[in-house]
Order: structure tokens, then sequence, then C-alpha cells
């Protein structure tokens, strides 16, 4: 039994094994495939042997191996009486052509062919048709397998059965110059090194196999192979879920298709694999595109592969879709980054209320020092001269008719304009007129007494359908009114003041104007949110009431004057917010 890698081995052992026999001037049968016949008589030619003497002398019998496989072959399964008439027949003929005692060498593939046709279990019975012909007829059989054909886990126990087979061959030895028993012996040993070479190289080809099948079957993982140019030469289930491409639409195509225009525009496939090639090993994160042009965010692993004297073989690359991670990551940072906004604003916000009630507390404190230098100034003074008046008429000795009676009128005065003075105050305090008959009503009579009072014109407007709203309403608009007109007077120089109360879409508003210079920009810019505390006695805390109500306040300043505008819902239900 002789395996061979390639052709030219086979014709060396042939042309040694059927040349020895007819230069001794014996008999050889080749059961060969005509290529193999060929290059077989080339080389017993090259020897200086007669191959078509010998056939006329009945000493070299050749039968295509093909055409008597066939012969043998019933319904695709060998037929032992059909065998043994087709060999029996040759050895017959070659018998009859030398001596009794002369040997008869064969050369037989029909045993390799059935191997290559996948019948192992037809060469094994083929093998036992050569040994039981071999127990009554005198011949030394030769039989060639490729060692190409052995390359399963399930070829190990035939190719070793077909091995034993051959023990009760008649040796071939005298022809392969195999002179000795030792020779011999080495002869076996070889074979059964081969047998274990091909066992060790079946299991690594299992464990080959298993991995490749390990890495097809990851789902997960983008893994596949580039050659060193960077081309696509396997292609992964995985890759084929995430990337979207069929093994047959990649492989052969460049990976730098998986990146985007942009990246490829700069060189980035390219370089990423120099950077693997030179550091050993790259990874990235980035965009990548699938075949339907989407993008998918990937963490990519890039490994050269090299053979053992150092050569680039190409690389491996593994690529993993990990948008959803990505994703999750950035709207974590930004519940971060809200939330530190809202901390901040949070933050800004008990500033701006602890400012706020220092700003109330000092309101408190500028209107209680108003209304007290009011009642000293003028309610003070009033009563003082009444009191002086009426200690006069009290007094025993009296005065006479005429002046007591220009005293007493005096007085009566002095106890009207007392009552006035305190109505005034009451009024500035809360207007009875508010709570009585409303903003329609309360909102004329205090620009009458401010007109008076300052010197500002003023005019107002109020659509005919402006109705009664909640009491909370009525007085926070009213707030804001005193607190803008005081503005007006103290900071805008405007001779004149515009009010305008009006309702629109279940919205009351109150809109007061001036015609004056107006808050600079740069000091409105600069003092933003905070524009009603440094701008207006008061409105800061207004905004705050208004805002409580559902409303809002508004601001609106240039060189051609300033617009207060406070705006509530007109609902009766609106004051169940405070």
């Amino acid at each position: 039994m002789q395996l061979y890698t390639d052709d030219a081995f086979l014709i060396d052992v042939l042309g040694r094994f059927i040349g020895g026999a007819l230069a001794a001037g014996e008999a050889a049968i080749v059961l060969a495939t005509p290529s193999h016949r060929r290059e077989l008589e080339r080389r017993l030619a090259a020897r200086g042997l007669d191959t078509v003497r010998a056939a006329l002398q009945g000493r070299y019998i050749t039968l295509d191996a093909v055409e008597a496989l066939n012969r043998i072959l019933v319904n695709g399964v060998v037929d032992t009486t059909r065998f043994n008439e087709t060999v029996l027949t040759a050895l017959s003929q070659a018998r009859n052509a030398v001596n009794k005692d002369s040997r008869i060498a064969v050369f037989g593939e029909l045993v390799a062919l059935l191997w290559a046709d996948g019948k192992p279990q037809d060469a094994i019975l083929v093998e036992q048709l050569w040994n039981r012909l071999a127990k009554k007829h005198s011949f030394c059989l030769l039989c060639a397998y490729p060692i190409t054909g052995f390359n399963n886990e399930e070829h190990i126990e035939p190719f070793l059965k077909m091995c034993g087979e051959h023990s009760a061959v008649s040796p071939s030895e005298n022809y392969l110059g195999l002179r000795n028993e030792g020779d011999r012996l080495r002869s076996v040993a070889q074979l059964e090194q081969k047998a274990l070479v091909l066992e060790k190289e079946v299991s690594l080809r299992k464990s080959e196999e298993q991995f490749r099948l390990l890495v097809e079957a990851v789902q997960d993982y983008a893994i596949f192979m580039l050659d060193a140019n960077g081309n696509v030469s396997s292609w992964n289930l995985g890759a084929a879920r995430i990337k979207q491409y069929t093994a047959a639409e990649i492989i052969g195509r460049h990976f730098s298709c998986f990146y985007p225009e942009e990246d490829v525009r700069n060189g980035k496939p390219q370089w990423e694999l120099v950077t693997a090639d030179q550091e050993g090993r790259f990874e990235d994160f980035g965009w990548r595109i699938r075949k339907d042009g989407s993008r998918f965010w990937a963490n990519v692993i890039i490994t050269p592969i090299r053979d053992q004297a150092g050569k680039l073989l190409g690389f491996a690359k593994v690529t993993r879709d990990i948008t959803e991670r990505m994703q999750a990551e950035r709207a974590l940072q930004k519940e971060v980054e809200e939330r530190r906004a809202a901390q901040e604003q949070l933050h800004g916000s008990e500033k701006s209320l602890r400012q706020l009630s220092l700003h109330l507390l000092r309101t408190q404190d500028e209107e209680r020092r108003r209304i007290g230098r009011d009642l000293h100034d003028s309610l003070g003074q009033c009563l003082s001269v009444l009191k002086m008046k009426l200690d006069s008429l009290a007094s025993p000795g009296g005065r006479s008719t005429v002046h007591a009676t220009e005293d007493l009128a005096d007085c009566v005065k002095l106890t009207d304009d007392c009552i006035k003075e305190v109505r005034t105050v009451s009024y500035l305090l809360y207007p009875p007129l508010l709570e009585e008959m409303g903003l329609k009503s309360a909102i004329p009579w205090y620009l009458e007494g401010f007109s008076a009072r300052s010197g500002i014109e003023t005019t107002l407007e109020v659509d005919a359908d402006f109705d009664r709203l909640p009491r909370d309403s009525e007085l926070a608009l009213f707030r804001v009114l005193q607190e803008s007109l005081t503005n007006v007077h103290r900071h805008s120089g405007s001779q004149k003041a515009h009010v305008r109360l009006f309702m629109k879409e279940g919205l009351a508003t109150l809109e007061i104007a001036d015609q004056g210079k107006g808050i600079p920009p740069q000091l409105l810019e600069q003092s933003g949110q905070d524009w009603m505390g440094a701008h207006g006695v008061g409105l800061r805390g207004m905004s705050e009431r208004i805002r409580q109500l559902g409303g809002r306040l508004a601001l609106v300043s240039n060189e051609n004057g300033t617009k207060v505008s406070a705006t509530v819902p007109a609902a009766e239900a609106s004051s169940a917010q405070l």
C-alpha cells in the first residue's frame, strides 16, 4: 500500500515496481487510469524497457481502471464475481507468458477510485477480494492512494483497516528495493507513521472546523478576515446581521465600504490598517455604514495576522454594534446636565427668593416710613392746629362770639382735612372702592389722585365689556398699577402715562406705558431676570404674585419709553392657585 502526495512520486514508485518485474523477465499487470499509465510507460521507456514487446509476449498487461471499475459495479455496488473474472483473466494471461515459478507484479487503482468516489466500504471490500485471490494465486500487489483523499476523521478507521488488509498480500519488496526484513519493517513503520500523521491532521482540521463553525455562528459580533490590502476574505453570521451584506455580496470588496464618506476621504480605513500593523492592535469607536445606508455606532478591533516568518497575511476584524449603549450613555449624560442645570436654576431661584424677601422687607419699611411721614406731616399738623383751636375755645377767659365762630369754622375745616388725609392713606393701603366696585372704578380714582400729586398727565382706556375679576387678581393688578406709576414718577422723566385695561381670550391685561427715557439696554441685559428688583419698587414682588395667579408680568423698554404689561386669567378658579 502506497500513499502519495503528487503524481511524480507515484510514477517513480511504479517505475521501480513494474520496471523491476519486466527487467527480471517476469510479468506485470497494471490497472491504472489512462494518465498514470502513459506517464508510467514514458518512465519505463526512459529505462530502456520495451513495453510494446512485453505486451506482445503477454508479460505486460494493462487495463483501464475506470472501465474495469464500471464492469465490476452492479447498481453502484462491487460485484465479487465480476471482480474475480476481471482480475483472474489478466492473471491467467500473465501466468501463461512466464515460468510457473516467476512472480507477477500487480498495480491497481480500483481501491483509490472507490475511495475518491466516497465509497470507503467498497474500497475495503476490494482490498479483501485482493487478499482472497492472493491466497490462491502468487502475485505481488501494490495499491496507491493520494494523501489528499484522507481529510476527514471518518477516514481514519477505514484507512487503518485497509492497512491491515495488506498483511496477507504477497510482499512486493523485491521490486521496490526492500531487500531484507529490516527494510520491510521500516516500510510498515512508514505506513503506520503516515496513518498517525493523517490522524493528527484530521484532528487539527476538526479543531479548525469547530472554530470556524463557532466564529460563523456568532451573531452579536461581526467577525471577518481582511487580506493584506483590506479586502474582505471571510464573513460570519454576525457580520451579515449587523452590516446587512451576504457573504457573496461582500467577499472580495474593500472594507472601506463600511465607513462614512468623510472617513473614506480622510483615509481613515487605510490608516487603521497601518496602525494595527505597526502597533499590533487597533481599537476605535465611531460611526459605520450598513448596506441600506443607515449608520450605527461601532466598537472596532483590528488585529494583524502573520505567518511564522512574520510576514503579514491579513487582518482579523471584530465589530460590535453599540448604538443602544451609546444612546443610553448620551441620554444619561443629558439627564445629568439637565439635573445640573436644574440645580443651578434652583440655586438661582433660592438666591432670587432671598433677594426678594430682603427687598420686600425693605419695601415694607419704606412704606411704613412713608405712611409715618404722611401722618406726621399732614394729619399730625392738622390735628395739632385743631387741638390748639379747641384749647382756645375751651379756655376760661373765652373769646368773643365772632372769634369763637371763626375758630369753630377752622376746626370743622381741619376735621375735614384730617378725614380726607385718613381716607387717602387708607385708600393707598387698600382702596375700599376696589373692593366694592372693581378695577374699572378704582383705577380712575387712583389716576386722578396720582396726577394731582405728581403733575403727570394720565389717560385711561378700558374695554366696555371688561368685567369684575377675582378679588386677588384685581388687587394684584392694582398693585402693579401703583408700583408702575411710582416708577414713572421717580425714574422715567415722562410727563404722560397711558393706562389700558382690556380682556382677550379669557385673559385680563393691564398695560402702563410712559414716554420717558426708558431703561438703558445694557442695564436691562445686565440685570436679566432681576430687572423688576432693580427698576421697580415692589414690581418684583408683584411679578411673583402675578405668576402665582397663573399670569405673567412683562417689561419692554427703549429710548421711546417703557411699557409694563400684567396678564392674569379672568376665570374665578384662578384664585385657587394662591
